[in-house]
């Protein structure tokens, strides 16, 4: 009996490990299987997820709330791009780090995609749109179809509602600052882009001054900064001129409900919008109180005039009795 013991326990040792090996072998392949797609960016990541969801495993390189510029490569993405299926890259300036990641993944059955063009405007995002799609449609030989219609019909809904806003607001007629990969947005919603710049490290003191007589001499409504870039620097500007203050995010993601382009597209035009609608309120209390002022300063000149008048006949009567 002793001996049956034994044995089955000697079983329990040997089996028991070799089928939790199993189990955790066959998780780990199931996770594996899933095609790792690399996006350099969330502009294109975000499409990505929004086609495969839990299909694949999507990785961004750069955090929304980052430059692209600002990309530090860590043996992480090394091992991902060395595992990934496929590679979807913009060939934006920021992306210069991009070919040393490349030749230390080392992954020759990588298939790389350039997506061409901006996104950041509704036309824009639906170009992006169809372009991501077709490509994962035939490198994972899946139909995207319907997910493709959804989600142009989506960048279109958002469109047509910046549309509607910009002609109640008579935006056509306001004028920006703004930094420079910003400006093909804000003029999709309707704004007139007199100016742009540059980051604002690479400016010296007389493109900043340049900038303050533009936004003077044009009357500018909204100064526009890029998050991602820095979120200060128009703030000076729109004190010293009288203008508004305005931050947008130029990846999605970077902030709450701003998680695909519709939705980034949706959170900068209000902000857009309300910073108009702020400027002008405070643009007319300003005239008010600039009013009150003159009246003021008129009825003060009066009064003194009033008062120097009477002091003037009071001598004279005086002169006159004295005389008399």
């Amino acid at each position: 009996m002793s001996l049956l013991k034994n044995e089955k326990k000697l079983i329990a040792l040997i089996v028991v490990p070799m089928l939790l090996t199993l189990m955790l072998t066959t998780q780990v392949t199931a996770k594996t299987s899933k095609p790792i797609i690399v996006c350099t960016t969330s502009a294109v990541g975000s499409i990505v997820e929004e086609y495969l969801g839990e299909d694949a495993d999507v990785v961004v390189l750069v955090r929304p709330s980052l430059c692209p510029a600002d990309f530090d490569m860590k043996p992480s993405d090394i091992y991902d791009v060395s595992n990934a299926k496929m590679l979807f890259k913009q060939k934006i300036p920021g992306e210069f780090w991009l070919q040393d990641l490349l030749d230390a993944a080392s992954n020759t059955d990588l298939t790389q995609v350039a997506i061409p063009g901006a996104y950041n405007t509704p036309q824009g995002a639906k170009n992006y749109i169809k372009w991501v799609g077709g490509n994962l449609s035939e490198t994972l030989a899946i139909d995207l179809t319907d997910k493709i219609s959804a989600m142009v019909a989506g960048v279109d809904e958002v469109s047509s509602w910046m549309t509607s806003q910009s002609q109640d607001l008579q935006t056509s007629s306001i004028k920006v600052i703004c930094m420079k990969w910003l400006k093909v947005f804000i003029e999709s919603a309707g704004f007139q882009v007199v100016s742009v710049y540059d980051p604002p490290e690479t400016l010296s003191a007389g493109d900043i001054t340049d900038l303050v007589n533009t936004a003077q001499s044009e009357g500018v409504a909204l100064i526009v900064d890029n998050m991602q870039i820095d979120a200060e620097f128009g703030g000076g500007i729109a004190e010293q001129v009288g203008a508004e203050h305005v931050v947008l995010t130029n990846f999605p993601g970077a902030i709450p409900k701003t998680e695909t382009l519709s939705e980034m597209f949706r959170y900068n035009a209000e902000e857009l919008y309300n910073g108009l609608n702020t400027w002008r309120s405070t643009s007319t209390l300003r005239a008010e109180r600039d009013h009150l002022s003159n009246q003021l300063t008129t009825y003060q000149i009066v009064a003194s005039i009033a008062v120097v008048v009477a002091a003037f006949e009071a001598v004279l009567l005086y002169t006159r009795r004295k005389r008399a």
